[in-house]
Order: C-alpha cells, then structure tokens, then sequence
C-alpha cells in the first residue's frame, strides 16, 4: 500500500510542475477551420472514360469508383482468369481493392467489360460495403434480370449474360458503353468536409 501511495504522490508532483502543466489547446469551432465539400455525380460514361484515361485505370469521383476495362496484354491474360473464377487475382482487382482501402467513403462501383468482372466481384468479396453497382459489357454468365448490368446487341464479350438491360449501339464496336451517355450509379452528391491547414 504504501509503494502505491509514494507512485501516486510522485505522478501529482511531476504533472503539477510548471514545465510539465498541460494548458488547454483553444480550438477553432469545426465550422470555422473546416469548408463544406460536395462533389456531384457524373455520369457512367464519363468515369469509365476518366477510368480509362489513367495508368491504374480506375478512378475515383467522390463516393464512386469507376474501372476500365482491358487495355493491355497483362488485361488479355487477366480476362482468362475470369471463367475459372479468379478475377480477385487480377491486376484491375488489386488496383479497384487498394484505391477501396484508401477511401472508406466508396458506395458505388462501375466498370466495363473486366472492369465489370472486377466490379461484381468486389461486391461478392466485401459484402459490408454494400456497394451498388453498374456493369457495362461485362463477360457475365447469367440468365437472371438485372437493371444494373447493360451490355449492346452482338456484344461478343457479354453475350452469355442473357439477363442484362440490352441496347442497340449505332457505331462498328458492340463492346462500348459510349450509347450509355445518360446514365449514373447514383444521382446523390457526395458531402464531406475540407480542413483547412493554414488556421
């Protein structure tokens, strides 16, 4: 007992001298040091193009996440792995995963052809995200309807996915999504907040 009442008594003595008193830090009200952010929705086509415009080839726009789809000869190889169920140990997965892990804010994902693969299986693999998805010419097997996978007439990447939303493109390429022009995972703006450094 007395071994405890000594380290007691030394703890008060050391943290009631003056170098070592802990004043209180004033701080700004969260709303003074803080600016209101929202960040609008695009729409899918716009992303998946943004997506496809950079080396990772996805791309984040507010609560959204957009992955291209194949583009390289490491994609071709990664498009061979989707039938065996093994989209996970793509390279397009790994990049959609790492960027999800950065950004905990992430609801929606939208991808084109592997993107799509990559998309859904991020869904099936992070059940707590909830994600809502949209697929585009995706090479998905199914046969039960969906109104948030698309996919063109004569599509030969998507064309065993029976159950998505089918659209004519007018144009020589079937497997696009640019006759998708007007369509969003979601109309909602993102809103966070921006701390300012400099107050």
């Amino acid at each position: 007992m007395k071994l405890l009442d000594e380290d007691k008594r030394a703890k008060q003595e050391y943290y009631n001298t003056p170098a070592v008193k802990l004043q209180p830090r004033r701080q700004k009200p969260l709303l003074t040091n803080s600016q209101s952010l929202t960040i609008e929705p695009i729409t899918d086509k716009a992303g998946l193009e943004k997506a496809y415009g950079r080396e990772s080839k996805v791309y984040m726009n507010g609560d959204t996440l957009y992955i291209a789809g194949t583009s390289s000869i490491q994609d071709i190889w990664d498009d061979l792995k989707i039938p065996f169920n093994q989209t996970a140990k793509s390279l397009r997965y790994r990049n959609a995963a790492a960027a999800l892990k950065a950004n905990k804010d992430i609801v929606n994902v939208v991808g084109h052809s592997l993107g799509g693969s990559v998309a859904l299986e991020l869904q099936k693999n992070m059940p707590e995200r909830k994600f809502k998805s949209n697929t585009y010419g995706a090479p998905v097997l199914s046969m039960t309807p969906a109104d948030n996978r698309f996919r063109n007439y004569f599509d030969p990447v998507s064309f065993l996915d029976q159950g998505a939303v089918n659209s004519v493109n007018v144009g020589l390429n079937p497997h696009t999504f640019s006759n998708y022009d007007k369509n969003k995972v979601s109309t909602a703006a993102f809103k966070s907040y921006a701390y300012k450094a400099d107050e």
